[in-house]
Parts: C-alpha cells; structure tokens; sequence
C-alpha cells in the first residue's frame, strides 16, 4: 500500500490541488471532461510501464534508458516541489493557525518532522504516513461536498445548476484561443503527476488504479464547488484558488479544513519522497547498508530541501524555472514510454491506435512546460543535467537494464508449454548435499 499512498499524498500536494482550481477556472466544465480523459490516459500509460519494464513487450534493445530518464525526473522534480510544498504549508501554518509562528519555521518544522519519522520503526512511520494522508483526504473532500448552497441557507450540492454557472464554457477559454485550450490539457494531465509512483515499489500497473480513481473523484467535485462558489477569473486571478474557494464553505470555516489538508498532505508528500529515494537507493548499496537506505536518503535530500528553503528559494521566481524543467521532463519521459509502448505493441500485433492520444497530451503537456520559461539558463541547464543523469542510470544500474534480449520476446519465438515440460524432463535431476540440509542450502552438481 506505500506506493498507493505515496502516488496519492503527491497528486494531493498543494501544487495538485492549485492546478485543480486553476483548471476549474480555465476550462469549467470542459476541465471536469479532461481531468476524465486524463485518468484515461494515466492508466494507458502506466500498463505501458508495466509490460515494458517487466520484459513482456519490447520495443528496443535500450528501452531501459527510459526508464532512467523518469527515475531522474520523478526525483529531481519532487526535490524542488518540496521546497514550493513547504513554502505554501509554512504560509498556511503562519496565516491561518499561528501567527507568531514565522512561516519559514513552520516549513522546517514540517520538514525536521517527516526526516524524524523515517528514523521510528516502520510500523509507527507507515501509522504516521497512513494517517496524515487519511486526514488530508478527508478534510478535503468534507469540505468540497459541504459546500454552501447559492441563493439559500443550506449546506449540501444544490440539485440544480445555479443561473451564474451557465455558461459552462468560461469566455475567458473561447478568448485565449489554442493556448488556452494546450494549457487546460497540460492542467488537467498535471493533477495525476506522480500516477506512475506505485511501480516503483512494485511493478504492477493495477497498483495506480486506486490513487487515479480517488484523485478523479475529489477533483472533479473540487472544480464543481468552485465553480459553484467562485467565477472563473476569479480563480484564476487568486495566488492559491483553493484558499480562495474554501473562505465560503461552511460559512468561512472552510478555511481551516484546507488549511489542516496542505499541512497534512505536505507532511505526507515529503515522507513519500523520502521512502522513495530510500527504496531506490536500497537497490544500489550494499546489502549490509540496506536497512540505513531510507534513513540516509531522507537526511541527503533533507539537507539539500533545508538549504533551499533557508537560502528563500520557496519565494523566488527561479524555482518555478526549475520545476518547469522537471515537469518537462518528466512529461517528456512519459511520452517517451508512450511511443515505446506502441513500437512494442506493433511488433507483438497488437491493437495500439489509442495510444497515440496517449502520446499526444503528455506532449503537449511537456511543451507548455517550455513556455513563458523566465529563466532560461536554469531551465536548460537542469534539462541537461537530468538527460545525462538519466541515460547514466539507465545504461549502468542493473535495475534497469537485467533485462531479456530483445529477441526473446517475441511472440512467434516463444516456447511452448510442451517443450518447457520435455527440458525439464531431460534435465539433470539436482542432488541436495545432506551437510546443507539444516541450512536448507541446495548445491548444484
């Protein structure tokens, strides 16, 4: 369940939740219709992911190399989204809470929470991670279904769409013309960032089903209440629209629901960063340094998280630079395995027509990414560092590249399951050394 959850605390992030609200505001209703064919196209990507990094379809003989291009990204991009996450909780903590708490200690604060809570045990660390994310999820989705009813005294979802609802479309979308409509898919394709997450922890796409469909959900109802709240340039004019947005829930209580879910979900996301560089690192130290994998990745990436947070950059315009650069990539690696995934597909004869919507939004998604980039250099100076690192840990780390050759997967190659049970027939029987015995120790004559 870890990789369910750490899928979900990171679409649940703040950032999730403002891309949300922002696409309400775009795109109204049609956001709701994207934010389906988005899911759509998450779980056709991650049964891509699936067979690919299995060995049961390939497509070249390095499609490894990319899955090192999206381990880099998924990290780099989570290392500085964290540094926004903890900005936005601090201010959270600082202007609903706390007063005299200074939103740069509530970050740390945050952060020195999640760095001592890989050091418990991993029943009392997975009671706190479970936790959190459960109350975050509840608070949120308590305050979008208690939404104020227009025009009465009543709490609820009003049974008719109220008369400033209409028209669906916000005139706002039919202005801006094709940009507005690129930048609505890259929203919506946006809110399941980090669907992929649970194959890390175990390779099985069905394992990004539950965390896609529980997101789908709440944010279809988060972009109805806040549309049913807020007009449109309203919420796109707001620095955070779900802040916005809650100040008229339960009569302004609302507020303090969202506030309970960006601290808890933040906590949430950031302890998720640190299992997954962990379970990652895991896999490339010792075995006798194994145990210490999470630990030591939650102190390295807290370090670097502290140092970015102490040095202002939660408000500098620089960092938006750098996390455009990972989305980029990120999304880029995604359309990378899409396009995999239909070579593979192709060559076993398979029907792989769909996939090409598939391709096609996180492309886009990617080159919207690449514009209104205020800091260029920043922007193509990470770009460059993550392609090097990818192709590095793609080519070298046996993760990825213990794979089959390419010639043993094809179909028509495959053997049968008679001949599999004639080998087996014809084999050398193996012989246990009665000294092996007590260590239950099999030895091959």
């Amino acid at each position: 369940m870890s990789g369910i959850f750490t899928s979900l605390a990171v679409m649940l992030s703040p950032r999730g939740i403002e891309a949300a609200g922002y696409g309400a505001g775009l795109g109204g209703a049609a956001f709701m219709v994207m934010l389906v064919l988005a899911a759509l196209v998450s779980v056709c990507t991650a049964r891509s992911m699936d067979k690919l990094s299995s060995g049961e379809l390939r497509a070249t003989p390095v499609d490894r190399v990319a899955f090192g291009f999206l381990d880099v990204a998924r990290f780099f991009t989570l290392t500085v989204l964290a540094v926004s996450w903890l900005g936005i909780a601090g201010n959270t903590v600082n202007e609903i809470f706390l007063s005299l708490f200074s939103p740069l200690a509530a970050s740390f604060f945050i952060l020195a929470l999640a760095v001592w809570a890989c050091f418990l045990c991993k029943k009392y660390a997975g009671d706190l991670f479970g936790g959190s994310l459960t109350l975050a999820f509840v608070f949120f989705l308590y305050m979008v279904i208690m939404v104020d009813q227009p025009g009465s005294n009543g709490m609820g979802y009003p049974v008719q769409l109220p008369q400033f609802f209409s028209p669906l479309l916000p005139a706002g979308l039919a202005e801006s013309g094709i940009m507005g409509w690129l930048q609505l898919v890259f929203l919506s394709v946006l809110a399941f960032i980090g669907f992929d997450l649970p194959l890390v922890f175990e390779n099985k796409s069905s394992r990004a089903y539950p965390a896609i469909f529980m997101i789908l959900v709440v944010f279809a109802l988060f972009s109805w209440t806040s549309l049913l709240v807020e007009t449109p340039d309203g919420l796109l004019e707001s620095t955070l629209p779900q802040l916005k947005v809650a100040a008229h829930i339960l009569n302004g209580k609302g507020v303090l629901l969202m506030g309970g879910t960006i601290i808890f979900a933040t906590f949430a996301a950031i302890f998720g960063l640190f299992q997954l560089f962990g379970h990652r690192l895991r896999k490339i130290v010792a075995e006798s340094y194994s145990g210490y994998a999470v630990r030591g990745a939650a102190v390295f990436v807290g370090v670097i998280v502290a140092l970015m947070l102490a040095n202002g950059w939660a408000d500098k315009d620089e960092l938006e630079s750098l996390i455009s650069a990972g989305l980029c990539f990120w999304f880029g690696s995604y359309a990378l395995i899409d396009l995999l995934g239909i070579v593979a597909m192709r060559r076993a004869g398979r029907f792989y027509l769909p996939r090409f919507l598939t391709l096609g939004l996180h492309l886009i998604a990617a080159v919207v990414c690449c514009l209104n980039i205020e800091f260029s250099n920043y922007f193509l100076y990470a770009v460059g560092c993550m392609a090097v690192a990818g192709a590095v840990l793609g080519l070298t780390v046996k993760d990825y590249c213990d794979y089959p050759p390419l010639e043993e997967v094809d179909h028509d190659d495959l053997p049968s399951e008679d001949s599999e049970e004639s080998e087996s027939e014809q084999s050398d029987p193996v012989h246990d050394d009665p000294e092996d015995e007590e260590l239950n120790i099999v030895s091959y004559n």
